[in-house]
C-alpha cells in the first residue's frame, strides 16, 4: 500500500515537472470574426491593455476606425486615408490578434513571386497544419494592394463582408516593410480569417494596412515563426448590446 501511494505521488510529481517545463505560449484573442460578420463593432478592450497581451498583432478600432497593427511593442492606426500614426492609448478595440512574438522557425522559401504563392507554399511547409503561429515577413513589394476601414455610424450593422467591398484600397509600388500575421486552423474560422490574416507595416511606418495582392521584388521569402501552445478568447463584456442580440448565419470568408 504505502509502495503504491509512493508510487502514484512520483507520477503526480513527475507530471507537474513536466508541466512547468512547457510555459503557456498564446495567442490573446478579443471578440470574433462572426461578431464582425454579423456588424459587431464596438468592444471595451483599450489600446493600453492590448499592450499587455503582446507586442505583436492585428486588428481594428471601434467602429472600424482605422486598421490596427501592433509590431515591435507599438500599436499603430492606418486611418481611412491611408495615413498612419501610435494609436492612443485610450482608443478601443472591438477584434484583434495579439501575442509576443518570439521566433521559433526561421523557414526559406524559393520562387515566391505573388502573395498568392506565398501563402499557398506556406502551408505546405508549416510544422502542423493543426497549431497556431504568429508570422513575421520582413520584404519588398514591387506592387502591393492594402485595405482600409471606414468608420461607420454607431447604429450601423451591416455585416463586414459587405463593407469591404467598398473599402478604401491603397496601391503602392517598390515598397519595404513587415508582414505582420498569423496563420489560424480551419477550425478556428468563427474567430478569426483562416488559413491567414495579415496586415503590413511600410519600413517607414508611413504606409499600413490589410494585405490583399501583391508582387515581391525578390523571388526569396525570409519566414518567422511563432509556434503557440495556447489560444486565449475573451469576449466584449456583458453590456455590449451587439454581443447579447441574437445573430444571422453567415458564411465565413478567407479573405476580407
Amino acid at each position: 500500500m504505502i509502495k503504491k501511494l509512493f508510487n502514484t505521488i512520483v507520477v503526480t510529481a513527475l507530471f507537474a515537472f513536466l508541466k512547468a517545463q512547457q510555459p503557456v505560449d498564446k495567442i490573446f484573442h478579443y471578440s470574433s470574426m462572426d461578431a464582425m460578420r454579423n456588424g459587431v463593432y464596438t468592444g471595451d478592450l483599450t489600446v493600453q491593455d492590448l499592450k499587455k497581451k503582446g507586442d505583436f498583432g492585428l486588428g481594428t478600432y471601434n467602429l472600424l476606425d482605422g486598421e490596427l497593427i501592433a509590431l515591435d511593442g507599438n500599436v499603430y492606426r492606418i486611418a481611412s486615408d491611408g495615413s498612419v500614426e501610435i494609436a492612443d492609448n485610450k482608443r478601443l478595440v472591438p477584434f484583434g490578434s495579439f501575442t509576443f512574438f518570439k521566433k521559433d522557425h526561421l523557414i526559406t522559401l524559393e520562387n515566391i513571386q505573388t502573395t498568392d504563392m506565398l501563402m499557398k507554399k506556406l502551408l505546405e511547409v508549416l510544422p502542423s497544419s493543426n497549431r497556431f503561429y504568429a508570422v513575421k515577413i520582413e520584404t519588398t513589394f514591387m506592387n502591393v494592394t492594402l485595405g482600409g476601414a471606414e468608420k461607420v455610424h454607431e447604429k450601423d450593422t451591416t455585416g463586414i463582408a459587405v463593407l469591404m467591398k467598398t473599402r478604401p484600397l491603397y496601391k503602392k509600388q517598390n515598397i519595404k516593410g513587415t508582414l505582420t500575421g498569423f496563420y489560424n486552423p480551419s477550425y478556428i474560422g468563427g474567430l478569426d480569417l483562416s488559413p491567414f490574416h495579415f496586415h503590413f507595416l511600410s519600413e517607414d511606418k508611413r504606409v499600413g494596412g490589410h494585405l490583399m495582392e501583391g508582387t515581391f521584388d525578390s523571388a526569396k521569402i525570409t519566414v518567422q515563426l511563432d509556434e503557440k501552445n495556447a489560444y486565449e478568447l475573451i469576449l466584449p463584456g456583458k453590456s455590449n448590446d451587439g454581443y447579447r442580440r441574437q445573430w444571422k448565419s453567415s458564411e465565413p470568408s478567407a479573405q476580407y
